[in-house]
């Protein structure tokens, strides 16, 4: 009877690691604070002394930042299609048209070479 008691308790006392566990993991999940850690294009943002409230227009965000936003530091199309004219072809003079920067470029995640999803350019995207 005793065995049955300390294995009970034991159970009980997993189960409230676990839960505390989980508690913690989502919290953190969703502080922005937490991201992975790398030279993500936040990072390089973070390093120029950019601050998260510059693009981030709430907090905690809750989407990606719009192109727009992007805008207002990195110019237009036209202008970012100029800044990378050498890359041939010119990943910002696309034949899909203007695309969101968040196809591509991520703050918080790797960014997406998203022409390789067809093209085999192997473009490193920052």
């Amino acid at each position: 009877m005793k065995r049955n008691r300390i294995g009970m308790r034991g159970l009980l006392v997993l189960a409230a690691i676990l839960l505390g566990t989980a508690v913690v993991l989502s919290v953190s999940a969703a502080d922005p604070a937490s991201a992975p850690k790398g030279k993500f294009m936040a990072d390089r943002h973070q390093d120029r002394g950019v601050t998260c409230d510059k693009c981030h227009k709430e907090s905690p965000p809750k989407a990606a930042v719009p192109t727009k936003v992007c805008f207002e530091c990195h110019g237009d199309y036209d202008r970012l299609a100029q800044r990378t004219k050498q890359v041939e072809p010119n990943p910002h003079a696309s034949h899909e048209g203007k695309l969101d920067c968040e196809v591509c470029h991520h703050g918080h995640k790797p960014p997406t070479d998203h022409c390789g999803s067809c093209h085999s350019f192997g473009f490193k995207v920052k």
